[in-house]
């Protein structure tokens, strides 16, 4: 007959025997938990938020908590129906097919309203087509006192030849602190509005007061950074 009494070496030899079985099954656990709570957890719905992604290599939308909040405060008067903006982290890595991927999908199903985002990620979301038009916004005076560079992108209809041109972006090397925070490398990146993006009249709003208080922030750096006279 088995000796089942409780003894430390007993433990100790169960353990040694069984321990990748609790092991596995530990890991089990916390893979469900965290998908039950991904999957039931209250979320804001895509209309009621704006959502910036930074695209590109690196990016830590951590920087940028004191910028999301301004702007979402000053962007609520305009629509009492916004919850919540954040900036959010997207890898991009122009030699890795997934990164592309990833950023298809965000864009397919709607998640995202504006785009930080180096070149070659520009490129991927115009070629996608989800780029909005610029042209007449900017026209109209839409961060027309920042003067930054417009971007333009010439697509041609492969069945009829004809071309159209059209205003996709605008370049931040302007937006210094972007960097100087440590959030996101600004130089030969760009600014792109989602077409599809959930709630597009008032991420144009938001993208106001976000470029403002970069601008004024990137100002600041400048200033401290003149020698004295």
């Amino acid at each position: 007959m088995p000796d089942t009494k409780f003894s430390l070496p007993a433990l100790r030899e169960h353990l040694r025997k069984y321990f990748w079985i609790y092991l596995a099954g530990i890991v089990v656990c916390l893979i469900l938990s965290n998908l039950l709570w991904t999957t039931t957890r209250p979320q804001v719905p895509v209309e009621q938020k704006v959502v910036v992604y930074m695209a590109d290599s690196f990016s830590d939308p951590s920087a940028l908590s004191d910028i999301a909040r301004d702007a979402l405060e000053r962007t609520q008067p305009y629509d009492e129906t916004l919850l919540e903006l954040e900036f959010q982290s997207m890898m991009f890595n122009e030699n890795d097919y997934t990164s592309a991927m990833l950023l298809m999908t965000r864009l397919a199903v709607g998640e995202g309203d504006l785009f930080f985002c180096s070149e070659a990620a520009l490129n991927s979301i115009v070629g996608s087509g989800a780029a909005l038009p610029l042209d007449d916004l900017v026209a109209d005076g839409w961060l027309g006192q920042w003067e930054l560079e417009p971007w333009y992108c010439t697509e041609v209809d492969e069945e009829g030849g004809e071309t159209r041109t059209y205003l996709a972006a605008l370049r931040i090397d302007k937006l210094t602190a972007l960097a100087s925070m440590g959030a996101f490398n600004n130089q030969g990146a760009y600014l792109v509005v989602a077409s599809n993006g959930g709630n597009v009249e008032t991420s144009l709003k938001a993208a106001e007061f976000i470029v403002e208080d970069l601008m004024e922030a990137s100002d600041a750096q400048t200033d401290s950074d003149q020698p004295a006279a």
